[in-house]
């Protein structure tokens, strides 16, 4: 097979073999599964290919996805993404998955269990009678039932944690600021402040992303909130507790008892083990997602992802694109092309430099308009940077950093079709706006320019001009193009009164030479005239 139609995927990090199984099975993919490939051997290589997967320990950080300059696709086989450097995926147009129901009720088990171990001491107690000690009286512990669980964070491993936790008879308390009461009422769970968990709670547990906001999340005066004698749970992300503080609360005897599956550092370094060696700490090495059905579950997912998302596009779990699951994607596919085609349509349209894109979407809400967005800005885009690599990733990054303002609206009715895309384009010369569907035969169709009612098919070769709406114009225009050889296919003529401004677009079977479009510019009574390709 020609290497140019091959899509190579690296595998930097031990998962389960059924990820290379299914990326082999599918005709057009090469993997290699190097699982201890060195930092630099993964650097000297990383160019030739177009997907990585990785676990947490490969850092996908910037001189990584920039040596990549063929990577299109980076996968992490688990949840959290904070080994990758998500704005520079997102600058250079590299999609970042990941698989986050993969792992939720392992992760939650192990949560769980680190629960259970606190509250009747068991680590201790197996190793007191592994070392030949009989001490029953000194590991005397404490019933769950009637405790109240205070959960950080009530994702799909913190909501399942409060279901488990709930089934043995804890009372749950959670904070989460980006979830409704009502969805919190689903669970069964009150949702209470931050400070209301601390302090209202016998045993927390965090569930939450490792960022800048979250660092250090639980500190000296957060453990002051809280009741004395809590124990904690981290099967979360390191560094979401300050060491420091901890160690000051378990001396204070304000913290009994923590366990710990995750770290700032992994493996930790030898400093951490005083923290780690200490009697009240519970320690794991980050088997949160380690089982084998666990294990498959991500492979499985991640490798499939990426099988998709190379071959139809189809993206599902997103962390810097919104997804589109298939059956969806061949619903509203029609739509996001013809946005991208407006885009593109419009940018050829205007001079200057950019400074707001609008986007409107008139009819039913199952269209995302974030999808009809990005697809809008890849064509502008596309245009105007040229062969720069812009797709539906990086664009609206590079949008912002541009100074484009993108406003996005949904209005839940249009008056001539069940779903049409209105794009207004503003630079610092001129403003143009274009509104498209699809019809009931599945046709792509531009409706509107500038207000100016037409019915266009929006590909080829395309003049788009304005003039003043007197007799001849159209004539001498034909002429001309036909002393030069250029047939025109189709013509959509638009005005709104007589004798007033008229606009018009002549499909073509060839591209207009830009000697030629200097001859069409010149002609009296246009006021402008453009070349348009899509």
């Amino acid at each position: 097979m020609n290497e140019q139609f091959v899509s190579r995927v690296l595998i930097s990090e031990s998962m389960s073999l059924r990820a290379e199984e299914i990326l082999s099975s599918n005709e057009g993919f090469e993997v290699v599964n190097e699982p201890k490939m060195t930092r630099e051997d993964l650097l000297s290589q990383i160019e030739s290919f177009d997907a990585l997967i990785v676990r947490s320990g490969t850092k996908v950080n910037k001189e990584l996805l920039e040596t990549g300059k063929r990577l299109k696709i980076v996968a992490r086989a688990g949840i959290g993404v904070d080994n990758i450097d998500l704005d520079t995926a997102s600058r250079l147009g590299v999609l970042v998955v990941n698989a986050p129901d993969g792992n939720v009720i392992t992760t939650a088990e192990h949560t769980m269990g680190l629960i259970f171990s606190l509250a009747r001491r068991i680590p201790e107690a197996v190793s007191s009678l592994k070392s030949g000690l009989w001490e029953r009286s000194k590991f005397v512990g404490s019933e769950l039932a009637s405790k109240t669980l205070g959960v950080i964070g009530l994702g799909r491993v913190g909501s399942n944690v409060a279901r488990l936790a709930k089934n043995i008879g804890m009372d749950i308390i959670a904070f989460d600021p980006y979830i409704s009461e009502e969805a919190a009422l689903e669970r069964d769970v009150k949702l209470v402040s931050f400070d209301e968990v601390l302090q209202g709670c016998d045993y927390l547990t965090l569930h939450v992303p490792g960022t800048d906001e979250t660092s250090n999340l639980l500190g000296k005066n957060e453990f002051q909130k809280m009741k004395d004698g809590i124990r904690i749970v981290n099967c979360a992300r390191g560094g979401l507790i300050n060491e420091e503080a901890l160690s000051n609360a378990i001396d204070e005897e304000k913290v009994m008892g923590i366990a710990m599956d995750v770290y700032p550092e992994e493996p930790p370094p030898e400093n951490y083990r005083i923290l780690l060696e200490r009697p009240e700490v519970i320690c794991t090495p980050h088997l949160g997602a380690s089982t084998e059905e666990a294990q498959e579950n991500v492979a499985i997912s991640v490798a499939q992802q990426v099988v998709d998302y190379l071959k139809d596009g189809v993206v599902k779990y997103a962390v810097n694109l919104p997804s589109l699951g298939s059956e969806q994607l061949e619903r509203i596919g029609p739509y996001l092309l013809l946005a991208e085609n407006l885009g593109s349509f419009l940018a050829q349209l205007v001079d200057g430099g950019v400074r707001k894109l609008e986007i409107i979407h008139h009819g039913t809400s199952e269209i995302p308009i974030s999808a009809l967005s990005s697809n809008a800005i890849k064509g502008i885009l596309s245009h105007f940077l040229g062969d720069t690599r812009i797709n539906l990733v990086n664009g609206p990054t590079l949008a912002k950093e541009r100074g484009i303002e993108i406003i996005t609206t949904h209005r839940n009715s249009s008056d001539l079709y069940k779903d049409m895309i209105e794009i207004r384009l503003v630079t610092d010369k001129n403003e143009r706006s274009a509104i498209g569907t699809i019809t009931n035969l599945g046709s792509p169709k531009i409706t509107s320019i500038d207000s100016f009612s037409i019915d266009v098919d929006p590909e080829g070769f395309m003049l788009v001009f304005s003039n003043e709406d007197r007799p001849g114009t159209i004539g001498t225009i034909g002429t001309l193009l036909g002393k030069h050889q250029i047939n025109i296919a189709g013509m959509q003529l638009g005005r709104t009164k007589k004798n007033d401004k008229a606009v018009a677009i002549l499909s073509l079977d060839d591209l207009i030479p830009e000697n030629v479009m200097e001859e069409v510019r010149n002609i009296p009574g246009l006021l402008d005239a453009r070349s348009v390709v899509l």
